[in-house]
């Protein structure tokens, strides 16, 4: 207690004591009145007053020790005040008033006051008191407080926040003065102060901060002189002075108020010349360098990097930024000095790292930021001579050091510089500057990582060489080639090496540039990683792959990127010459950037171009030579983006035009000759000084340059580059007589160039050869002698002749369409025939070998088939005649010889290519075999042409030897479903039917709805079928007119087929029973309810086939129909079933046919007047019945027997016709005496007019009806006797019914080869003039357009505006407003019918779809049927009731027969060539078919042939795709393809392309079809995918893939929507063989989407099912997604071994572009489903479609936790990048960044890659041409990045999946690294710079690692600065 009571009375006594000392204070001090004096001078006048004003020296500090003594904080604050105020500002104010000026000043009593107590605090620092616990306490104290004071202080003084001035009755600033003066020297050394900063900090006042640095700044110099620069002392005074100088000049901008922004600015400036001045007067003084000067050049290095910063902050206020780069510039400037003063000194190994430290931030850092800072605002600074000072401290310190600022991105850096400097002077500077820092490695000696040395001596070398054009920069450019040179050839020491490999991760880091991680690749092999990354610079670059996966593109890169981007590529260049690991790859992949990058930037191609020069001449003087080298730099020296600039353009044409002239070595002048025209092409304005190279060296004595010359000019000639070509063809006259052959080879050539760009004409130059040469085309002898080389450009030259000129083209149109176009002119014909003679003669000359005469006959080959038929003398007419003849008319025996000998070089050229297989002695006989194949395909595939055009559809002919059934002969009619989907439903004819029951048309539509059967519906029970017949056909009356009762009674024929099929169908145990129950059936029809029940039983009886079990039935039936003649109600009825029965009878040659036909005859001549319509019919059911056996020619008597009756039926129809006529002569029926005999029919006359004799026009049209259906019949009979009947139905007027005849004989008559493909085009124009002809109202007008409509389904033209004519005709009759006939409508009615399809009854016994019709060309005809039915007249309700029925029953055109279903597949090692297809006889393509079936058999027996039968059969199929082959063809191909595995590859390529050559869209084929080709395509999608693969490879598959579109259009819904399921899952399961299989297959679907989208009247629309499209669209949409990103996820997480899948995603995106511009919205589709890792990267991808599919990709990703499977962290990252590219504006992405940091303030920072995400995103938009923020893109922080944006491409995504995780990790570092700016730098011109600094803020407390230090980074710029 003792102490304490002794405390308490020690303190009250110093209360006294204060209390007596301050009132002496206030009534005694003097005034001094500081007004007057300078600012500057207050200290000095203070020391000089203190010393006579003891009193109050020693009242100061009586006050100060009395307060030691009391330490009391009330009395130390009344102290302050008294001070500050004077007298006690708590006394009475009135006091105060009264006080005078002179008792207020208290200046020496405060100066001796705070001096006492610093000699006090400062006695610690001497060793006084060091024991007295006591004491230290109350320094402690005392040390705490001062701060305080100061802060007291400076508020006392200052005016009060209302406004009021201050009390300045005290000493008021002076004692602030005093305070911080005496502060400064405790702060200064003394480590347990409160900190320079604190102070600095606290202190309000500019003022007063400014005399507190000033304070601390002499307490500093005067620490230093007392202190000796120890090295403990020199770290506690840098400590106390650093802290004052980063509180000062590194203080966050951010948080300083605009007005105070000026006196910070001033602050700065100040304390940077304090500390500059300090170290200066430091340097000046001592012999060494004290450590902390060394630390302060140090730090104000790295400093004032720091500080560069703050332009970030200040980009948006230019005064800012101005200021601030101002004093960068000053403080830059005071440190090079330092430097270099430093430099001069006696430097121990630790200084000097501090030194050179500091040179690597300038290097690194200030330097670039300082010299570009001049474009981006007003400044102009002068770096030459702080350049010069560095490069002096480098020189002065490279002795002693190893420079960290050797690397890689400081090279780059500085290089970057000085390409974009403009004056000499700087430029030289910083070449200097590079110079010291490098040169120190030349010496062996020297260890440094050889990654440095290799790419920075890259870097000086490709500097050297772009520095080497300027003269001033010329012997600097020299000195940093060699020391380039030698760093690049430099061989690492093991102790190299090994510090290479153990650097720390810390240097790693700070090495993060592109030019590192470059260099870091670059020992690998070069196949991989080093190369792929070039190859990604190279797109990032140029951007040139335009994928639909994003919007973004590259915006241009600011000047000083171009220049790092060129530097990059030249550095790279030299080093692939130099280093041998390189060179393989390396230069063509450099060389391959450079040209992406010269594209972009032109101008920068002066630059490139010395480097390439000098890479020119290092490879040349290597030992050995690199030719590649060399030959791949000459033609980048001659392309286009060296040659578009005109400076680099000249420098080229300077450097190569001396290496023309003679005296170069012939090898390189040559060289140099043969790019010129390379180099024309790309700058057409040295054309004439090309010219006069190759003029000169035409005439050179140099074999080699004379050959190098005149193929030049042949090249030129190629491009088309020669002008006034006058000149140049005496040139070219002169080289035709070179003793070098191939010096003419070349004129030859360059003629023939000429000609081709018609410069010269053909003819012309054929006579100046002739005269040249003395030689005459039409003697091929003169020929044969000639050197290989001239022959082979003869003969090129000989194919460019042509037709002839007039002119006066208008005068003679009408002349050359009479006579099939211009003829030929003269030479080309003698060139045509010369070059046939040479290729027939070529081979029997012994002075060719085989192999010169594989060559010649090749060229041959392709020049012939430049020529077309017209030319080669080929005429269609007369190939036609003369192929059915055996003798061969004098008049057309040139053009046949003509065709056999094309033939004969055709065949010539398939046995050269059996005798090419067997010789393998020649190694160069790979690449002659494949271009003789090439010529003689195109050869083959003309003449087959020209076959196909004069042939049509019989240059094919059915196989000699055949096993088929007689149901086989038929081919099947198959129609897609899209057109039967729009014909009549059964369900409708049902309701029609039942509607109105009464109706015998609508009976015989139920009847045709019956017959219909479906393959997906079971055939109905024979007992169903026979209850729905019963009950309607009592209602069964036909009318009288022979179309509708033709049609009615054909409803019954085919409704019996119907219930034959259901008796075959059952069991067969049951069928006898079935069929005698469907007997008792229609027996009791035809006796209870309608005599049309004998039809039934008839036609039933005519379906039935041969089985056993049936025959009782059948003979009853017969028995029932002969033995009830009297029960029938009508002859027609009678008469059309004794027909039927007869024609059933036929088949077993029965002896009653004859007697039948007989009673039939007469029966018919009894009716002569009357229309026997039943009995014409019946006759003509007869004939085609027994005509199955007459097809073929043979003496079985059974044939003759049925030729015989057919003949005699014919007679009986002929000489009905004749009754029905009016003749004058008996023309018609000796022609039935003709045809009853079989006589020719050459010699008889024929009437030259018929009409119609009164009341027998019914009869006519029954008669020619039924004369019609026996057309093909006749046709077997004699082809002859055929025209001339239907030559006399011609001549009957329209309106008799013959108009129903057309269709049946000009589709018989084309089938015999009797009419062409024109005679059916002029029948058609006819009868289109005739249908234009007749008057609207006009009966007569229904026969030629009924006519027409049938004739226009035979056309394979365009016939489309004819169909609408009759379309638009048959509406206007069926208009109600039309005055047509009731029985007119109604034959409108069956027009429009037949133009859909076969009428059953009239012009076919089977309704059928026509295969060219279209659905909506159905749909528009049933609507016209429908409402006909509803509106119309009653007589054309009931026949448009008929016709739809008979629409119904055409839905059995796609069906198969139940036959077909069971018929199994044979064996395809059965398959015989010549028993499916032959060729004509006597043409190419019989013999092509033979070659076909000869090599095929090869293969399938696989024996020592088949190598040969392999190409062989190859060449074939190539040529076959040029024609439309049958159906029967595709079996051919598909037992080709299923043994390919012996033939190989190349044998399934071509069975793959001629398969989808003939399913391709627009195949015109007539009188077959292609069906088979389609169904075996069909066949091959449903395979198993490995099986696929195994028969037909990837890229069959990708074949496939492209084929689908063609497949898809042409199948029905269901089978489309299987196959392309099917075709899915092919290209699904292949393609991690073949990525391209899934490209092709969404590139397919995009097709049909397309074609689906366009324009009806668009030609190029193919028309596909509105059903199978919508599948096809809901499949691609979502029905594949999930498989589809499994498929690419997988791919995506295998490293470096999988291809990308961008174009297939990039396929997948215009696929749904397109769906969603149709009906489906993005929202029914895949990419709404959930994102998981499964499907991450396709939904990146896709997020194109939508800001808000963006925003839910990158939350997904941002939330995902990345610790755990690599694959994953690969997938997330690889996803970042493909999301990152899609943001469109900036709304949207300031958006996407503040939504990514508040995720990351949910899930953290650590384990998630939100800043990867960010980083990806703005480096994105950062490079994309939505930024136009360009003021922010050139910002001096920029020139200190990484170089990220050159891996910026727009598919980087998937061009990195080939790399390593830890490569693209590492590209992730680098845009983490540059992060902090572009961000800090978006933000400020976002405005969101304070939101991003809060969450940066809130996040970096629990960051680790680099993302801590990125956080950190991104808050300093966002604030201005900051600790």
């Amino acid at each position: 207690m003792a102490p304490q009571q002794k405390s308490k009375t020690s303190s009250h006594r110093s209360e006294k004591e204060i209390e007596a000392l301050l009132k002496r204070l206030h009534s005694g001090c003097r005034f001094i009145l500081f007004e007057d004096v300078k600012k500057n001078d207050i200290s000095n006048i203070l020391r000089n007053a203190a010393q006579p004003d003891e009193v109050h020296s020693e009242l100061g500090r009586a006050l100060a020790h009395s307060y030691i003594e009391s330490l009391d904080d009330a009395l130390g604050e009344r102290i302050i005040l008294s001070l500050c105020c004077g007298e006690d500002i708590e006394s009475n104010s009135s006091n105060s008033h009264h006080q005078t000026i002179s008792k207020t000043n208290y200046a020496s009593a405060a100066n001796a006051f705070f001096s006492y107590l610093a000699e006090y605090v400062l006695a610690n620092n001497n060793g006084e008191d060091s024991n007295d616990s006591t004491a230290q306490e109350k320094r402690y104290q005392i040390r705490s407080k001062w701060l305080q004071w100061c802060v007291r202080c400076e508020e006392l003084i200052s005016p009060a926040a209302d406004g009021s001035s201050a009390n300045t009755n005290g000493g008021g600033r002076s004692v602030l003065i005093s305070c911080l003066k005496n502060y400064s020297s405790i702060c200064v050394g003394n480590s347990s102060s409160g900190g320079c900063d604190m102070v600095y900090r606290s202190l309000k006042s500019s003022t007063s901060r400014k005399y507190w640095i000033r304070s601390i700044a002499s307490a500093l110099e005067l620490a230093i002189t007392t202190s000796g620069g120890g090295l403990e002392e020199s770290n506690v005074l840098f400590q106390d002075f650093h802290s004052l100088f980063e509180a000062c000049t590194l203080q966050a901008r951010g948080k300083i108020q605009f007005h105070d922004l000026l006196a910070h600015n001033e602050e700065s400036r100040l304390i940077l010349n304090e500390s500059l001045r300090i170290c200066t007067m430091n340097l000046h003084n001592d012999r060494s360098v004290c450590q902390f000067t060394i630390k302060m050049i140090e730090y104000l290095a790295v400093s004032l990097a720091s500080y560069l910063d703050q332009l970030v902050y200040a980009s948006t206020n230019p005064h800012e930024s101005v200021a601030v780069l101002e004093l960068s510039y000053e403080w830059l400037r005071g440190l090079s000095d330092l430097i270099r003063s430093a430099s001069a000194k006696e430097l121990d190994e630790d200084n000097t790292k501090s030194l050179t430290k500091a040179i690597d931030a300038i290097i690194v850092a200030i330097l670039p930021q300082l010299s570009s800072s001049t474009s981006s605002f007003m400044v102009a600074f002068e770096m030459t001579s702080i350049c010069a000072t560095i490069a002096s401290a480098i020189n002065t310190l490279g002795q002693y050091s190893t420079f960290t600022t050797a690397k890689s991105a400081a090279a780059m850096r500085l290089g970057t510089l000085a390409l974009s400097l403009e004056s000499d002077r700087e430029i030289k500077g910083v070449c200097d500057l590079l110079l010291g820092v490098f040169s120190c490695f030349t010496d062996d000696a020297a260890l440094v990582d050889n990654d440095v040395t290799f790419v920075g001596g890259a870097i000086l070398y490709a500097l050297g060489c772009v520095f080497s054009s300027r003269p001033n920069c010329a012997k600097k450019a020299l000195m940093m080639k060699k020391v380039g040179e030698k760093l690049i050839k430099r061989i690492p020491t093991i102790i190299a090496s090994s510090i290479s490999s153990s650097s720390s991760g810390e240097e790693k880091s700070e090495r993060l540039h592109l030019i590192d991680l470059l260099a870091s690749l670059k020992s690998e092999p070069p196949s991989t990683n080093y190369q792929h990354l070039i190859e990604v610079i190279s797109e990032a670059i140029s951007d040139s792959d335009q994928t639909n996966l994003h919007s973004w593109r590259r915006r241009p890169l600011a000047l000083e990127d171009q220049c790092s981007g060129l530097l990059v590529g030249l550095a790279f260049l030299h080093m692939s010459v130099m280093s041998p690991i390189l060179t393989e790859h390396g230069y063509q992949r450099t060389l391959a950037f450079l040209t992406s990058f010269l594209e972009c930037y032109p101008r920068a191609a002066s630059r490139v171009l010395p480097s390439v020069l000098d890479t020119v001449r290092m490879s040349s003087q290597q030992s050995p030579p690199l030719p590649q080298i060399l030959s791949t730099s000459f033609a980048f020296i001659a392309s286009k983006p060296i040659l578009s600039d005109p400076h680099s353009a000249h420098l080229a044409w300077t450097y190569l035009s001396p290496l023309t002239n003679d005296g170069v070595p012939s090898a390189t002048r040559a060289s140099i000759i043969r790019i010129l025209p390379q180099m024309c092409l790309n700058n057409k304005k040295l054309f004439r000084r090309i010219r006069d190279v190759i003029g000169k060296s035409m005439v050179s004595t140099d074999p080699m340059v004379r050959i190098a010359a005149t193929a030049t000019l042949s090249d030129m000639a190629k491009l088309d580059l020669l002008r006034d070509v006058e000149g140049i063809v005496s040139w070219i006259q002169g080289r035709l007589n070179d003793e070098e052959s191939t010096v003419t080879r070349f004129a030859l050539s360059a003629l023939r160039y000429l000609v081709q760009n018609e410069e010269l004409d053909f003819d012309l130059v054929v006579r100046v050869l002739e005269k040249r040469l003395g030689t005459d085309l039409g003697v091929v002898d003169d020929f044969l002698g000639w050197d290989i080389l001239a022959l082979e450009s003869l003969v090129e030259l000989l194919s460019e002749g042509g037709l002839e000129e007039d002119d006066d083209d208008e005068s003679h149109d009408e002349e050359d369409e009479e006579e099939g176009g211009p003829a030929p002119t003269a030479k080309t014909v003698k060139a045509v025939t010369l070059l046939i003679e040479l290729a027939l003669n070529i081979s029997s000359e012994e002075r060719y070998d085989f192999s010169t005469q594989s060559r010649i006959l090749s060229k041959i080959y392709q020049s012939l088939a430049n020529y077309s038929a017209l030319i080669l003398g080929l005429d269609p007419e007369s190939i036609r005649t003369c192929a059915d003849l055996t003798s061969i008319p004098e008049d057309l025996r040139g053009d046949w010889e003509r065709y056999v000998e094309l033939k004969t070089i055709v065949q010539s050229g398939m046995s050269l290519v059996t005798r090419m297989e067997d010789d393998t002695k020649n190694d160069d006989s790979g690449s002659t075999t494949a271009e003789f194949s090439i010529n003689l395909v195109a050869m083959m595939q003309l003449l087959l042409s020209f076959e196909e055009v004069t042939f049509g559809s019989f240059v094919f002919r059915k196989g000699s030897s055949s096993s088929k059934g007689k149901n086989e002969g038929a081919q099947q009619h198959r129609v897609s479903k899209a057109v039967i989907s729009a014909l009549p439903e059964i369900s409708a004819i049902r309701s029609m039917y039942e509607s109105d029951e009464s109706v015998s048309a609508r009976v015989a539509a139920y009847f045709y709805a019956l017959g219909v059967e479906d393959d997906n519906d079971p055939i109905p029970q024979t007992s169903a079928l026979l209850a729905e017949m019963t009950e309607c056909i009592s209602y069964f009356a036909p009318p009288a007119d022979p179309p509708s009762y033709a049609m009615q009674v054909f409803s019954i024929t085919n409704a019996m087929s119907a219930v034959f099929r259901s008796i075959q169908n059952a069991d067969e145990n049951c069928r006898e029973e079935l069929f005698e129950t469907a007997v008792d059936q229609l027996e009791e029809w035809a006796t209870e309810f309608s005599e049309y029940g004998y039809i039934a039983l008839s036609a039933l009886a005519l379906a039935t086939d041969d089985s056993p079990q049936l025959y009782s039935g059948i003979s009853r039936v017969q028995n029932i129909i002969l033995d009830g003649s009297g029960m029938f109600e009508t002859e027609d009825v009678k008469l059309l079933c004794t027909c039927m029965v007869a024609a059933r009878l036929s088949q077993t040659t029965d002896a009653r046919v004859v007697d039948l036909l007989d009673s039939v005859e007469k029966s018919i001549e009894r009716h002569n007047g009357q229309s026997c319509f039943g009995g014409y019919l019946g006759l003509a059911i007869f004939v085609q019945s027994v005509a199955r056996k007459i097809r073929s020619h043979g003496s079985d008597p059974s044939e003759d027997w049925c030729r015989e009756q057919a003949r005699r039926c014919i007679c009986i129809l002929v000489k009905s016709l004749n009754n029905c006529t009016l003749t004058d002569d008996e023309s018609i029926l000796e022609l039935a005496s003709c045809i009853e005999t079989g006589k020719s029919s050459d010699t008889l006359p024929l009437p030259s007019e018929l009409t119609a004799k009164d009341g027998a026009a019914q009869k006519l049209i029954g008669v020619i009806i039924a004369l019609s259906h026996c057309f093909p019949a006749l046709a077997g009979v004699s082809a002859d006797l055929l025209k001339s009947v239907v030559a006399v139905i011609d001549k009957l007027p329209w309106g008799s019914g013959k108009g129903f005849a057309t269709h049946a004989a000009y589709k018989t008559l084309i089938d015999a080869g009797m009419y062409s493909m024109d005679d059916l085009s002029g029948a058609i124009a006819n009868t289109v003039a005739r249908v234009q002809g007749f008057d609207s109202d006009c009966i007569d007008l229904l026969d030629p357009l009924f006519s027409l409509a049938s004739l226009c389904r035979l056309s394979s033209g365009k016939v489309k505006e004819e169909l609408d004519l009759v379309n638009e005709t048959a509406t206007r009759i069926l208009n109600t407003s039309s005055r047509m006939s009731s029985k007119g409508k109604t034959m409108a009615v069956f027009t429009c019918c037949a133009s859909i399809g076969e009428l059953p009854g009239v012009t076919s016994f089977v309704p059928n779809v026509y295969s060219s019709v279209k659905k909506d060309q159905v749909s528009n005809v049933v609507a016209m049927m429908e409402e006909t039915l509803l509106n119309g007249e009653v007589e054309c309700t009931h026949a448009s009731a008929l016709a739809l029925g008979v629409l119904c029953a055409m839905r059995n055109s796609s069906q198969t027969t139940q036959q077909h279903k069971r018929e199994k597949k044979s064996d395809r090692k059965n398959v015989d060539v010549n028993s499916i297809i032959q060729g004509k006889g006597g043409t190419v393509m019989e013999f092509v078919l033979h070659q076909v079936a000869k090599a095929h058999s090869d293969i399938l027996v696989q024996h020592s042939g088949t190598k040969r039968a392999t190409k062989q059969l190859c060449i074939i199929f190539e040529a076959l795709e040029a024609v439309a082959l049958p159906g029967s063809f595709s079996r051919v191909v598909e037992t080709t393809l299923h043994s390919s595995a012996v033939g190989g590859t190349e044998l399934t390529n071509s069975s793959l392309k001629i398969l989808f050559s003939q399913i391709e869209s627009g195949r015109r084929r007539i009188g077959f079809d292609g069906r088979g080709f389609l169904d075996m395509s069909t066949r091959l999608t449903k395979l198993p995918a490995e099986d696929l693969s195994k028969l037909i490879g990837a890229a069959g598959a990708q074949q496939m893939m492209t084929a689908m579109p063609n497949l898809l259009f042409q199948l029905p819904t269901s089978a489309g929507e299987e196959v392309a399921k099917c075709l899915w899952g092919i290209s699904r399961d292949l393609s991690p063989k073949n990525q391209m299989v899934m490209t092709e297959f969404f590139v397919g679907m995009n097709t049909i989407f397309a074609s689906a989208g366009k324009e009806s009247n668009d030609k190029s629309k193919l028309s596909t099912s509105p059903a199978l499209l919508r599948a096809l669209q809901n499949f691609v949409a979502s029905g594949l997604f999930d498989e589809f990103c499994k498929v690419a996820a997988q791919s995506s997480k295998i490293d470096a071994s999988s291809s990308s899948y961008a174009t297939s995603i990039a396929a997948y995106l215009e696929c749904l572009d397109m769906i969603s511009a149709s009906t489906i919205t993005t929202d029914t589709m895949g990419i709404q489903s959930d994102v998981a890792y499964n499907n991450v990267l396709v939904m990146a991808s896709c997020a194109s479609f939508s800001s808000k599919q963006t925003r839910r990709v990158e939350t997904w990703i941002a939330r995902q936790n990345v610790r755990g499977d690599p694959s994953n962290l690969r997938m997330l990252l690889l996803s970042s990048l493909a999301v990152a590219p899609q943001a469109r504006n900036d709304i949207e992405m300031k958006e996407s960044i503040a939504n990514l940091f508040d995720i990351m303030l949910v899930a953290g920072t650590n384990n998630t890659l939100c800043i990867e995400l960010i980083a990806a995103k703005i480096a994105y938009w950062w490079d994309s041409r939505y930024m136009n923020e360009m003021s922010a893109a050139t910002h001096p922080i920029q020139r200190v990045t990484t170089m990220s944006s050159f891996l910026i491409s727009s598919n980087l995504c998937f061009e990195v999946q080939s790399l390593p995780n830890k490569e693209i990790s590492a590209i992730f570092d680098l845009f983490v690294t540059d992060l902090p700016a572009k961000l800090a730098l978006l933000c400020q011109t976002w405005k969101i710079s304070d939101d991003i600094s809060n969450r940066a803020t809130r996040l970096c407390k629990d960051a680790t690692d680099k993302k801590k230090a990125c956080l950190q980074k991104i808050i300093q710029l966002l604030d201005g600065g900051g600790e």
